[in-house]
C-alpha cells in the first residue's frame, strides 16, 4: 500500500478549457506516515482521461480501492475499445483484490447529454423529447434500450434519471435535460426511466437533489441559490425525488445549490447535513447518497475538493465523485483517512455508507456478469432495434409550436437557404464536462443538419453566421431566397443568435421562414408576431433534426406538444 499523500487544491483556480483544474499555484503536498485506510475505500468514484487504463486511474484501484469509475465521452473511441476498457478495469480491481466489482457509470441521459453516441450506439432520444412525445411507455422502452446498451460495453451504473423540473427558461445547466416544467410529469417520466434500467441490471440514480430545474447559475461555474421555503420545495423541486424515494430508487445524485430558505444555510445541498436529512428523515430515502462532481465550482471555489469530500461524508453523502484530476482524487480519499485517524469522522459513519454501496452491488453486479465479453452481434442488433425505436420516437417528439395556414409542406423545388450558427454556441458545463473543446461548439457544422433538408431539396444552400452577422452577399441570398429554414441553440441566452433571427424575420415579412429551436424550445417561444412558423425538436443531435426535415417536406406530420409553458 502507498503511502498517503495529502494536497491542498487551490479553491482559486478555474477550471482549464478541457475541464481540469488549472495547475499553476498548487502547493507541494506533505506527505502523511499511515498508509491509506481501508475504511476510506470505495467511497469515491473517479473519472481519468484516455481510452485506455492509465497510470492514473491503474494506482487508484490498486492502491486507492476506489470502487467507482465514471466515464466519459473522452473515454471512448470506438465499440471494442469500449468494452474491452470496462473489462480492462474489472480485471484490474478483481486481481487488485477487490472483493466485488467496480460500479463502471456514465451520464447516458440520452439527447444533448449522451457519451456513447453514433457509430458506436444509436443516438436515443433525451428527456425533453420524450416529455413532448408524451409517452410514459415510451420513456420506459429508451432506459431499457439503453441499459441494454450499456451492459453490452460492461457499464452497470447510468446517472439518471434527471428528476429536475425546469421551470426556469434560462436554465444554464439543465433545460432540455428535464422532462419539462410540470412536477408530476417530470416524477412520472423519472419512475418509467428508472424501472427500463432496472430491468436491464444497470443502477439507476436520480439528480439533482433537491432539484436544479430553478436556476440561471450553472454549478459547474458557480453557486446557484435558490430562494425558496421548504412549502416551496415540496410543491415543486422536491415531487420527482419523493416519489423516487417511494418507488424505492437505488441512488440520488445532490446538487450543489444553496436553499437558504429551507436549510438555514448558504451550504451547497452536497455539503449540507440539513439538505442530506431532507432525503433521509423526510423522503425516507434509505440507498445511496452520491455527489455530483466535486470539481465543479459550485463546490470546488469556496471550499476546495479535499475539503469539500470531507465535509460531504461528515453531511452523510455515502459516494464522492470526483471527475478529473489524479492528485486531487488522490488527495482526497488521503484527507477523509486523516479525519478518520483524527477522530474527525466515525467508523460508523463510514461503515453505513460502505454497507449501502456493498449491498447495492450486491444486487446488480457480480464478477460473472462484469468480466462477461459479448459479441459484437450483439450490439449490432441492439443498434438495429435501437435505431427503429428513436426514429418512431422522435416523429412523435418534434412539435410545430406554431405555423402559417397552408405553409407545410414547403415545396421541395423552391430555392432554399439553411441559416445556421456556427461558433460559439452556448451549452450546458454536463454537455461538454471533460471533454476536449472542439473548434466549433456545434454537432452540425459538418453540413449534417442541411443535408437531411437536401434529402428532400438538393438545392438548399447552407449559410453559417457568427456574432459578426451575415455579409451582405449572405444578406442578399436570404432576401432572396423563396424559403428560409433558420436553426438556432439556445437563442435566449446568446444574443447574437436571436437578434439575427429577429432580423431576418423583419427583412423576410411576409415571405416564408421556419425557425427550428435545435435545443432550447424558449428560442423564440414568445415572438409570435415576428417568427410565425416555429418547430421545437428538443435537442441537437441529427436524428432530432431529422424528423423536422421530415415535418419540414411533408414526409411526416407533426405530433409532439410543448412540454413547458409559454
Amino acid at each position: 500500500m502507498r503511502p498517503s499523500i495529502i494536497c491542498d487544491q487551490d479553491a482559486s483556480q478555474p477550471l482549464t478549457g478541457d475541464g481540469q483544474p488549472s495547475t499553476r499555484n498548487i502547493k507541494p503536498a506533505p506527505t502523511l506516515i499511515f498508509p491509506t485506510d481501508p475504511a476510506c475505500m470505495g467511497l469515491f468514484a473517479v473519472g481519468f482521461y484516455g481510452t485506455e487504463i492509465n497510470k492514473e486511474i491503474k494506482s487508484l484501484i490498486q492502491d486507492y480501492g476506489v470502487g467507482a469509475v465514471l466515464l466519459f465521452k473522452r473515454n471512448i473511441k470506438d465499440a471494442a475499445q469500449l468494452q474491452a476498457l470496462c473489462l480492462g478495469l474489472q480485471q484490474l480491481a478483481k486481481d487488485a483484490g477487490h472483493t466485488q466489482p467496480l460500479f463502471v457509470g456514465i451520464d447516458q441521459e440520452n439527447g444533448l447529454v449522451t457519451r456513447i453516441s453514433p457509430p458506436v450506439a444509436a443516438q436515443l432520444p433525451g428527456p425533453m423529447a420524450l416529455g413532448a412525445a408524451a409517452s410514459l411507455e415510451s420513456a420506459y422502452h429508451v432506459a431499457k434500450a439503453t441499459g441494454n446498451m450499456l451492459r453490452y460495453f460492461g457499464i452497470n451504473m447510468n446517472y439518471a434519471p434527471v428528476g429536475d423540473v425546469n421551470n426556469e427558461p434560462l436554465n444554464p445547466v439543465i433545460g432540455v435535460r428535464s422532462p419539462g416544467d410540470d412536477a408530476d410529469k417530470v416524477a412520472r417520466f423519472a419512475a418509467e426511466c428508472a424501472k427500463g434500467l432496472r430491468e436491464t441490471r444497470v443502477a439507476p440514480c436520480i439528480k439533482h437533489f433537491p432539484g436544479h430545474g430553478d436556476t440561471a447559475v450553472d454549478s459547474h461555474y458557480g453557486l446557484p441559490v435558490v430562494n425558496k421555503t421548504r412549502e416551496e420545495l415540496e410543491a415543486l423541486e422536491l415531487v420527482p425525488f419523493r416519489r423516487a424515494a417511494a418507488e424505492g430508487i437505488e441512488m440520488v445524485m445532490t446538487a450543489h445549490i444553496a436553499l437558504p430558505e429551507a436549510s438555514g444555510s448558504h451550504l451547497p445541498a452536497t455539503l449540507s447535513p440539513e439538505t442530506i436529512k431532507i432525503l433521509r428523515e423526510d423522503l425516507g430515502f434509505e440507498g445511496v447518497i452520491m455527489t455530483d462532481c466535486m470539481e465543479m465550482d459550485g463546490v470546488r471555489a469556496a471550499y476546495g475538493t479535499v475539503e469539500g469530500a470531507l465535509m460531504a461524508l461528515k453531511a452523510g453523502v455515502d459516494n464522492v465523485m470526483i471527475c478529473h484530476t489524479y492528485d486531487v482524487q488522490a488527495a482526497s480519499i488521503d484527507r477523509v483517512c486523516e479525519a478518520l485517524h483524527a477522530g474527525e469522522l466515525s467508523q460508523a459513519r463510514l461503515d453505513a455508507s460502505l454497507k449501502r454501496l456493498r449491498d447495492l452491488k450486491d444486487k446488480y453486479t457480480s464478477w460473472d456478469t462484469a468480466l462477461e465479453a459479448r459479441p459484437p452481434s450483439d450490439l449490432a442488433r441492439l443498434n438495429k432495434e435501437n435505431e427503429a425505436l428513436a426514429r418512431d420516437i422522435y416523429a412523435n417528439a418534434t412539435t410545430v409550436v406554431r405555423s402559417e395556414a397552408g405553409l407545410l409542406p414547403v415545396s421541395r423545388t423552391a430555392s432554399t437557404v439553411f441559416v445556421s450558427p456556427g461558433v460559439n454556441v452556448p451549452t450546458s458545463g454536463a454537455a461538454s464536462s471533460g471533454e476536449e473543446l472542439q473548434k466549433t461548439r456545434v454537432p452540425w457544422v459538418s453540413g449534417a443538419f442541411g443535408d437531411s433538408l437536401r434529402r428532400y431539396n438538393p438545392a438548399v444552400e447552407d449559410i453559417r453566421f457568427t456574432e459578426s452577422t451575415l455579409t451582405p452577399e449572405q444578406w442578399g441570398r436570404v432576401e432572396d431566397a423563396a424559403v428560409v429554414v433558420l436553426a438556432t441553440r439556445n437563442a435566449r441566452e446568446s444574443q447574437y443568435q436571436r437578434s439575427l433571427g429577429l432580423e431576418i424575420a423583419r427583412r423576410r415579412a411576409g415571405r416564408t421562414l421556419i425557425a427550428v429551436a435545435t435545443c432550447s424550445p424558449y428560442d423564440f417561444i414568445d415572438d409570435e408576431a415576428e417568427v410565425r412558423n416555429y418547430i421545437a425538436v428538443y435537442e441537437p443531435t441529427l436524428e432530432a433534426f431529422a424528423s423536422a426535415a421530415d415535418i419540414i417536406y411533408g414526409a411526416a406530420t407533426a405530433r409532439g406538444t410543448l412540454p413547458v409553458a409559454h
